[in-house]
Formats: structure tokens, C-alpha cells, sequence
């Protein structure tokens, strides 16, 4: 029986419309990984439970257990957007903080 976490990733998947092939790709894996992963053929998948959160915009929390103790889960757009906050200097941080108050009107 598939454990509840590859069940989740699958669903996303399905979900979110990821081939297989296109999943192991992004996480640069032999040709039928994902395969033997649905046969039970191992769990190497929890090697790669960060990235693979990651391209289903979710938490490892959720992948693992159903649920996330955040109510706020990113998606890809917001987490660059943060990504690329954080490298401002304080002075541009402001800025943009009033921009977007601005933008809210």
C-alpha cells in the first residue's frame, strides 16, 4: 500500500497537472524513480521531500502529515517576491512598503 505522503504527492500532482516524467526531470532522477516509487520499490523520495514541496507550492509539513500548521502557504510568485525583498537595501524596503499601500487604494 502507497504511504499517505506519496499519496499527496501524487494528488498534487494530478492536481496541479505534473507529468511524472516533468517531476523527474525537475528533481534530476533515473528515468522509472517515480515508478518504483508507486510499486513500493522504495522511499528515496523523502530524499527529495523539500524540492518536491517546492514545485507543488507546498509545505513539507502538509506533504508529510495532511496539514500545515501555517494557514499561509506561498505560491511561486510570492515567495520570489520575498526572495527579492529581502535583498533590497532597508530604504527600498520602505519604499516599496509605501508603494504598496498606495497600490491598495
Amino acid at each position: 500500500m502507497i504511504d499517505e505522503t506519496l499519496k499527496r504527492i501524487i494528488s498534487l500532482m494530478k492536481e496541479k497537472k505534473i507529468q511524472d516524467q516533468e517531476m523527474i526531470e525537475y528533481l534530476g532522477l533515473p528515468r522509472g524513480a517515480f515508478s518504483n516509487w508507486k510499486r513500493e520499490k522504495g522511499k528515496s523520495y523523502y530524499e527529495y521531500i523539500d524540492r518536491i514541496a517546492d514545485r507543488l507550492d507546498v509545505t513539507i509539513d502538509y506533504l508529510f502529515r495532511g496539514k500545515t500548521t501555517d494557514t499561509t502557504v506561498l505560491t511561486s510568485n510570492e515567495k520570489d517576491f520575498f526572495e527579492n525583498y529581502r535583498k533590497l537595501s532597508s530604504e527600498k524596503q520602505a519604499i516599496l512598503f509605501e508603494l504598496s499601500k498606495v497600490m491598495l487604494l
